[in-house]
C-alpha cells in the first residue's frame, strides 16, 4: 500500500506541474539501468535543456536521480498505467521493449524513443515484436541496424527511424573503470537466468566450491531474476559459504567493482562477458549448459520460423574469444582457470577490431544521441 500512495502522491505531483517539463521524458523499471540512462541524461543537462523529467519504479532510483533532474517515482501497477496513458511529450525516452504490450502508448506522445540496455544482437533475446511500437531505436551499431531492418522486411513491420548512436553503458564504464584494483586469484562467476533450465540453479554451487577448494577467490554477480526466481539456491549457497573468506556475492546495482577486480569471469550465456573482455581485455570462460532462450521461445510452437537469418554478435564473439568447456568437462574448469590467469594473451589489436566493427561512436555515444533528439 505505501508503495500505491507514494505513486499516486508522485502521479498529482506530475500532473500538478505548473510549467510541464513534457519535452523529454526519461522513464527506467529500476536502478539496475542507472548507469545505462548516466550519460544521456548528464547530456541533456550539460545542453541547458531544461524541459526533461525522470520517472522510475524504483524508490532508490528517484531519490538518487531527484539531485539532478525533476524525478518522479511512480511503482509498477496501476497508476504507472495510467501515467503512460496520461502522459503528454515529444519524446519518452526508454529501455523497456514490448511497449504497447506492457504499457499502452499515449495518443498524446509524439515520438517513442527505445536504446539498448544490451550488446546482444536483436533476434537472440527479444522477440519479433519488441521494438514494433517505437518510433525511434538508437542502435549500439550497424549489425542491430540490420537486423531491425530485416525484421521490418520479413515481418511487414512498420518502418522507424534507426539510428547508430553507440551503447551509452559501454561508454559510461570506459570513463569510470579503475584497472589497477585487479587482485590475484580472483575469479568472478556472472551465471544468466534462462526461461527453462538454469545453470545457476543446477550447478552453481558445485562450481563456486570447486573454484574455492582449489584456492580462488570467488565473487557471485547474481542475475536480477535470480533474486526473485533462484531464491532456494541463493540461500543455500549463502548459508554454506558465509563463513568463507573467499566468497562474496555482490549485491550493487552496478557490476564494475566486481569486474574491477576480477583476473577472471565465468559464465554461461550472461553477455556480461562481451564488456569484460572488451573493456578489461582479460580472459573469460563460457561453460556450456543449454542454450540462453526466452519466453515466446517456450510458449510459442512456431517461434523458432519467426527468427531471422542472420550471424549474432554473440556468436561472433565467442568465436574469437571465448574458452568454451561443456558441462560435462567440469573437472577441466579449474586447470584452465590457471591457464589462462597465468599466460594471459595481448588481445588489444582483436579488441580495437571487434569494437570498431560492431559500435558506433566510441566515446561519444550519449552526446551523439542527445543532439540527434535536442535538434530535432
Amino acid at each position: 500500500m505505501k508503495n500505491f500512495f507514494l505513486s499516486l502522491l508522485n502521479f498529482i505531483r506530475y500532473a500538478k506541474l505548473k510549467n510541464k517539463k513534457e519535452n523529454y521524458i526519461f522513464y527506467s523499471e529500476s536502478k539496475f539501468y542507472r548507469e545505462h540512462f548516466a550519460d544521456l541524461i548528464d547530456s541533456f543537462i550539460k545542453s541547458q535543456e531544461n524541459n526533461i523529467i525522470f520517472v522510475t519504479s524504483d524508490y532508490d532510483d528517484h531519490i538518487y536521480h531527484q539531485k539532478k533532474i525533476t524525478s518522479f517515482y511512480i511503482a509498477e501497477g496501476l497508476i504507472l498505467h495510467l501515467f503512460f496513458q496520461y502522459l503528454k511529450c515529444k519524446y519518452m525516452i526508454m529501455t523497456l521493449t514490448d511497449l504497447g504490450i506492457h504499457l499502452k502508448k499515449s495518443k498524446n506522445c509524439k515520438n517513442y524513443v527505445y536504446f539498448f540496455h544490451s550488446q546482444s544482437s536483436t533476434h537472440v533475446q527479444y522477440t519479433s515484436e519488441a521494438f514494433i511500437n517505437y518510433d525511434i531505436v538508437f542502435t549500439n551499431g550497424n549489425y542491430q541496424k540490420r537486423e531491425l531492418i530485416e525484421a521490418e522486411k520479413k515481418f511487414g513491420y512498420p518502418p522507424k527511424k534507426i539510428i547508430n548512436t553507440g551503447y551509452f553503458f559501454f561508454d559510461h564504464i570506459l570513463k569510470k573503470v579503475n584497472f589497477n584494483k585487479k587482485k590475484n586469484d580472483h575469479i568472478l562467476f556472472a551465471p544468466s537466468w534462462n526461461y527453462n533450465k538454469n545453470f545457476f540453479d543446477d550447478y552453481g554451487l558445485e562450481v563456486i566450491k570447486k573454484l574455492i577448494e582449489n584456492n580462488f577467490f570467488v565473487t557471485l554477480r547474481p542475475h536480477p531474476e535470480h533474486y526473485k526466481r533462484s531464491k532456494k539456491t541463493l540461500s543455500e549457497i549463502i548459508n554454506s559459504l558465509k563463513k568463507n573468506s573467499n566468497f562474496s556475492i555482490d549485491y550493487e546495482y552496478s557490476n564494475l567493482h566486481s569486474l574491477e577486480k576480477s583476473e577472471l569471469l565465468i559464465t554461461d550465456n550472461s553477455l556480461i562477458d562481451i564488456e569484460y573482455v572488451l573493456i578489461f581485455k582479460r580472459p573469460v570462460i563460457h561453460i556450456d549448459y543449454v542454450k540462453k532462450i526466452g519466453y515466446r521461445e517456450i510458449f510459442i510452437e512456431d517461434y523458432s520460423s519467426n527468427k531471422i537469418a542472420l550471424d549474432t554478435i554473440e556468436d561472433h564473439f565467442r568465436n574469437e574469444f571465448g574458452n568454451k568447456i561443456h558441462i560435462n568437462q567440469i573437472n577441466e574448469l579449474v586447470p584452465l582457470c590457471n591457464k589462462l590467469i597465468n599466460n594471459q594473451d595481448n588481445i588489444d589489436q582483436k579488441v580495437r577490431s571487434f569494437t570498431d566493427q560492431y559500435f558506433s561512436n566510441l566515446g561519444t555515444s550519449s552526446q551523439f544521441a542527445a543532439k540527434y533528439l535536442l535538434s530535432n
